[in-house]
């Protein structure tokens, strides 16, 4: 009676499995930003900015030499609106990477790639945004109690209404707005925060 031995196959060894891949700390860091690029709430402010930096050129560059009181609040709007339209055009390429490269492409690796360039990017408009603001706040704030706009003779005094009123609203509306993203933030993350615990749970 011929009795067989069965072995195990010799080439088991070449039989590829495809384990799912655990993102490192790091890597799932960079995930949550380029979330956070890619997520309704930066859409809108990636807008709103764009709106704001359009009304801050627009009336930098048409009342120029217009406010000898304090001549640098032209230049705070025209530097400002033309910082806050360079971060536009970096907030509309991090929405790209998120929503095409990463999700729709599914190229984590080349968006994870490009994050890491744009997050220190990112962190320098933030620091120069802060910087020239409360110097913006220091120019337009410190003449306000002097500031007339009917003698245009008297350049001790004097700036053009439109052009202060403008500047001055676009201070307080931007304190406004960042107040409002703040708490709209907070709330998400709470709000998230709370549903992640339920499920858990």
């Amino acid at each position: 009676m011929n009795t067989s031995t069965i072995f195990p196959s010799s080439d088991y060894n070449d039989v590829i499995v495809d384990t799912p891949t655990i993102p490192s700390k790091r890597e799932q860091r960079l995930d949550k930003a380029i979330n956070y690029f890619s997520s309704v709430m930066f859409a809108i402010q990636v807008i709103l900015a764009a709106v704001f930096s359009g009304i801050e050129l627009h009336y930098g560059i048409d009342y120029l030499n217009q406010c000898p009181i304090q001549p640098w609040i032209n230049i705070f709007l025209i530097v400002h609106g033309s910082t806050k339209l360079a971060w536009v055009l970096l907030g509309i390429v991090s929405f790209f990477n998120g929503r095409v490269i990463y999700n729709m492409m599914n190229k984590k690796t080349l968006a994870r790639s490009i994050i890491i360039l744009i997050l220190p990017l990112q962190l320098l408009f933030a620091l120069w945004f802060l910087a020239w603001f409360i110097v913006g706040n220091v120019w337009v704030f410190s003449c306000k109690s002097r500031v007339q706009y009917t003698d245009p003779t008297n350049t001790s005094t004097y700036c053009q209404q439109t052009l202060y009123s403008a500047a001055y609203g676009l201070i307080i509306s931007t304190y406004i707005v960042v107040g409002i993203v703040a708490i709209l933030t907070v709330k998400r993350r709470v709000i998230g925060k709370t549903i992640r615990q339920r499920i858990s749970s």
